[in-house]
C-alpha cells in the first residue's frame, strides 16, 4: 500500500497541471480573439449581419449598416417601404471582398424564393450574384445605398 500523502501529492499534481493545460488554453484564445479583423473581414462579416436582418424582414435592424448620409436623407420607415412581397430572401454568401483604403467590394450570392410563373402556388429558387459597395465613414464601414 503507498502512503497517504503520495497519493495526495500526485493528486494536486494532476490538478494543478490540469489547471495550467486549462488556463494555457484560455490565454491563446483570448489572444486571438484581440487580433484586430481585416477591413475585408470586417466588411465581410458586416455585410453578412446586414443580409441577416433583410432576410428576417428586419428592416429597422437593416436600416442601420446604410451609411450615414443615406440615413440622414431617408427614414427608416422609407427604407422600409422599398421591400415588397414579391420574393422572400432564402440566403446570402459572400463569396470575396476586396477593400482599398476608403471601400470594398462585396461579391455575394443571393438565393431568393419567388412564385413561379404561370403554376399558382408553386415556388422557385432562384439565385444571382451582386457586386455591394462599401464605404467607410469616421473609422466605420456602412453599406453605400445610393438616394
Amino acid at each position: 500500500m503507498k502512503p497517504l500523502t503520495s497519493l495526495f501529492t500526485r493528486r494536486a499534481a494532476v490538478r494543478v497541471t490540469a489547471g495550467a493545460l486549462i488556463a494555457a488554453t484560455l490565454v491563446a484564445a483570448g489572444c486571438a480573439a484581440l487580433k484586430p479583423e481585416t477591413p475585408e473581414e470586417t466588411v465581410a462579416r458586416r455585410a453578412q449581419e446586414r443580409w441577416q436582418a433583410l432576410i428576417k424582414r428586419d428592416f429597422p435592424k437593416a436600416y442601420t449598416y446604410n451609411q450615414p448620409g443615406y440615413r440622414a436623407i431617408v427614414s427608416a420607415d422609407d427604407y422600409a417601404k422599398r421591400f415588397g412581397n414579391g420574393g422572400k430572401w432564402i440566403a446570402m454568401d459572400v463569396f470575396s471582398t476586396t477593400c482599398e483604403p476608403e471601400r470594398c467590394t462585396v461579391k455575394i450570392r443571393l438565393t431568393t424564393q419567388t412564385l413561379a410563373p404561370g403554376s399558382p402556388g408553386k415556388t422557385l429558387e432562384v439565385q444571382g450574384f451582386s457586386d455591394e459597395t462599401w464605404i467607410k465613414d469616421d473609422g466605420q464601414w456602412w453599406f453605400y445605398q445610393a438616394y
